[in-house]
């Protein structure tokens, strides 16, 4: 029985240490209690049908204790036990955002922010061209002189945009290339609209296009603000030239255990770390062949990543490569939600002063905006129609309004002052659907991850600002 077990722990060495338990890390004890009511401090080292491995607090050398002794609130415990989560906290918590979403095959890309919002580097038709990431956007938008000077075919302007100021003519623009890192979309077609229109005057173009929800969606984007990275999956893209990746194999997930190595001559490589000494690597690319490259060769990143391989991120790929990215958020502390998709807008449920509500997530805001209908119904405080807010179709008035307190889930933020804007122009004030827009103001506060793969949406509610009131 368990009491014997524990009374003969001390004395007994029943097993070898396992080598991922022989470091002195940080662990996740657990108080277990037998049948008898007998408690002991250990970790969940491994499991079998019949019986576990604990590893008691103080001690080298786990144990075997049969399942049928345990009561029945650590039984269900076992039941539910992931391995490879157990590992995870053991041996590769220090393992940042981006080394875990590179390590599963993310190609990343580093972003700058504009006020709050995401800024990234590409090509439009071979020409260097600057990306506003923005899920607030349902379809991807080119910026009318932008595409002109690409050399893309533009239509007639005979087709209609909506923003946050009302409308806009566009045109129909066919895209020969839209580059973004190692992502290629070709032979698109995308609405083009002359993004500057009504803007403040002295106003500088922050953007040649508006990558949106749709583009966003097709390469499972993964948009990480405290690493300040938007990751994507080259491999769904129209192209790719990365070496040795079949791109109309069916997605099992298997690619996402492989990382993208970028090459000085401009090739790439997609592989793991077999081994490595200080001048060379050995890579296990895709389909099982192995390549040995000097070190020298490769980009200055992914040289430092290959100096800095860790036994973490092998312990990673060895044991912890079947957990998704929401448990690996989740295991970080971050809080997440499963966000419904209308159309390509996302949007989560939460609170304005404790009434139920809905958001839409919006990167491409810089500040949080609510609807003037809900924000007078939910008891804010609504100022008059003072101040503009600026968008597609030119500006729109808005409110200074006070808010006591918007809520999702646990993220908490209190007494903010937010603008409120008629966000129905185009329909009755009851029938748009949502509260207001989640803007990248409070994304950015919380550290926002956004996955499209998952859909959901993590937030760190430690890191909200609770305000006094004014």
């Amino acid at each position: 029985m368990m009491t014997r077990m524990i009374a003969a722990v001390a004395a007994t060495i029943l097993m070898a240490v396992p080598a991922m338990l022989a470091d002195d890390v940080q662990r996740e004890f657990r108080t277990f209690t037998n049948s008898a009511g007998k408690e002991i401090q250990a970790v969940l080292v491994d499991k079998n049908d019949t019986e576990v491995k604990l590893l008691l607090k103080g001690r080298a050398v786990p144990s075997r204790v049969p399942i049928a002794d345990l009561s029945e609130a650590d039984q269900e415990y076992v039941k539910n036990w992931n391995r490879g989560i157990a590992i995870f906290l053991d041996k590769c918590r220090a393992l940042t955002v981006r080394e875990l979403l590179e390590l599963r095959g993310y190609e990343s890309i580093p972003f700058y922010l504009e006020n709050n919002s995401i800024h990234v580097k590409g090509e439009l038709n071979g020409k260097p061209a600057k990306f506003l990431i923005d899920t607030g956007a349902g379809t991807t938008v080119l910026h009318l002189a932008s595409a002109e000077a690409a050399g893309c075919k533009i239509g007639p302007m005979d087709q209609k945009i909506y923003g946050i100021a009302g409308e806009a003519p566009a045109a129909w623009t066919e895209i020969p290339t839209l580059t973004l890192g190692l992502s290629v979309v070709r032979d698109q077609r995308f609405l083009s609209s002359d993004l500057m229109k009504d803007l403040p005057k002295g106003a500088k173009r922050r953007q040649d296009a508006i990558f949106g929800a749709d583009l966003l969606h097709l390469l499972d984007a993964v948009i990480s603000y405290k690493e300040r990275r938007i990751f994507l999956r080259p491999d769904l893209s129209d192209d790719t030239e990365i070496e040795e990746v079949d791109i109309h194999a069916e997605d099992d997930g298997a690619s996402l255990t492989f990382r993208i190595f970028k090459l000085r001559d401009k090739s790439t490589l997609r592989g793991k770390v077999l081994r490595k000494t200080p001048t060379a690597v050995t890579l296990q690319l895709v389909g099982g062949k192995e390549r040995t490259i000097t070190i020298d060769r490769l980009v200055p990143a992914d040289a430092k990543f290959v100096l800095n391989w860790s036994q973490a991120a092998e312990e990673f790929l060895q044991h912890c490569r079947g957990l998704s990215v929401e448990e690996l958020l989740n295991l970080r502390k971050y809080q997440s939600f499963v966000y419904e998709r209308r159309g390509n807008h996302i949007f989560v449920d939460g609170t304005l002063n404790d009434h139920q509500v809905t958001y839409m997530i919006d990167t491409g805001a810089d500040s949080s905006v609510l609807h003037d209908f809900a924000a007078k119904k939910y008891d804010c405080e609504v100022g008059p129609y003072s101040e503009k807010v600026y968008g597609i179709g030119g500006f729109a008035p808005a409110a200074p309004t006070m808010v006591k307190k918007i809520t999702l889930g646990d993220a908490v933020v209190t007494n903010r002052r937010l603008l409120a804007v008629d966000l129905a122009r185009f329909q009755a004030d009851d029938a748009l659907g949502y509260a207001g827009i989640y803007g990248a103001d409070f994304m950015r506060e919380m550290e926002a991850v956004i996955t499209y793969r998952e859909s959901r949406v993590f937030l760190k509610p430690d890191r909200a600002a609770k305000r006094p009131a004014e």
